[in-house]
């Protein structure tokens, strides 16, 4: 079954505190945005991958991503305010002919591996939505606005979530079109489809397939590389 991929590449970074955007960092030679695309290359179950960088920036990202990998199957989509303007910006970039599945993954999860991306496809082909999680493993505490313990709260039913995450296009389309109609923000794409009482099936996910978010995230990324490509 053909996918199109939609890159979330439009962050701006402030939390990495560099004057280089965190999607175009260099990850052992190669930029962050460049090892998150290329899994989905290699891949070669993609029909289109639509990458969704800042505003103005279409230019820039092709210059730094073309030394490093094919730009032949990419579609380089502004990106709006929040994540999930730059998103619906990218599914509004796509045919309905472009693929069954729509796989939206962050920009700044370089470490995808291939065995984790063909879980979640394989997932959402037969339940039409997955995301990947993983357990949460600290203590959690709820805590009043003044900062005081209210209760604890039990992390067995509780997971942490991933990307990529897939859906049937479709579906995907329908959420981001209600939401857009009603009003509705959210950070994570699947909220949006549960709250078109969709039931979505997680699979688990990797403790590898981090966010880069701060300059820990990114030496803790080249650790992870250490020895590999």
């Amino acid at each position: 079954m053909l996918a199109t991929a939609i890159i979330a590449a439009s962050g701006q970074g402030r939390r990495m505190a560099s004057p280089v955007k965190k999607q175009y960092l260099v990850l052992n030679g190669i930029p962050v945005l460049a090892r998150t695309i290329r899994v989905f290359l290699e891949h070669g179950g993609f029909a289109r991958i639509v990458v969704v960088v800042p505003t103005g920036e279409t230019g820039q990202a092709s210059k730094i991503l073309k030394p490093h990998l094919s730009l032949d199957k990419l579609i380089l989509v502004e990106g709006g305010r929040r994540r999930q303007d730059s998103v619906y910006n990218g599914l509004r970039a796509i045919e309905h002919a472009a693929g069954e599945l729509i796989c939206i993954h962050d920009g700044a999860r370089p470490l995808l591996s291939l065995s984790l991306l063909n879980k979640v496809l394989d997932a959402a082909a037969r339940w039409g939505a997955a995301v990947p999680v993983i357990p949460v493993t600290d203590t959690l505490k709820e805590v009043t606005p003044e900062g005081l313990i209210k209760r604890t709260v039990s992390r067995e039913p509780l997971r942490r979530v991933q990307t990529p995450q897939v859906f049937r296009q479709e579906l995907i389309r329908e959420a981001y079109t209600k939401a857009a109609s009603l009003g509705i923000e959210a950070t994570d794409d699947a909220y949006l489809v549960e709250l078109l009482g969709y039931d979505i099936m997680t699979v688990p996910g990797e403790y590898g397939n981090i966010k880069i978010t701060s300059p820990e995230d990114l030496l803790t990324a080249t650790a992870l590389l250490k020895g590999g490509a």
